[in-house]
């Protein structure tokens, strides 16, 4: 059985994808272009990370045309915390 709190704590351990939490929390909401130009990282790269955080539930998507937009899903990334808080008080 895979452990979801190591898969959330794995899809936190890459830089590039704490990058692009932090600066979808500072701007709110960013397309993969916006994200590639101020990660300076190719396209294919960003959207890959970008996989993960969605997988996590971390991120929300917005399709706007051919475009979509991301932005953090501060409520879910809130509510993973405070799961695995709960685990380590229910583990003690």
């Amino acid at each position: 059985m895979i452990d979801p709190h190591a898969t959330f704590f794995k899809s936190l351990s890459s830089r590039s994808r704490t990058a692009i939490l932090r600066l979808l929390s500072q701007n709110g909401e960013m397309s993969v272009d916006e994200l590639t130009a101020a990660l300076e990282l190719a396209g294919p790269t960003v959207s890959r990370h970008l996989q993960v955080l969605r997988q996590e539930e971390l991120v929300a998507v917005r399709r706007d045309a051919q475009n979509r937009y991301y932005s953090v899903d501060t409520k879910r990334l809130e509510q993973r915390f405070k799961d695995f808080l709960e685990y380590l008080v229910e583990s003690s």
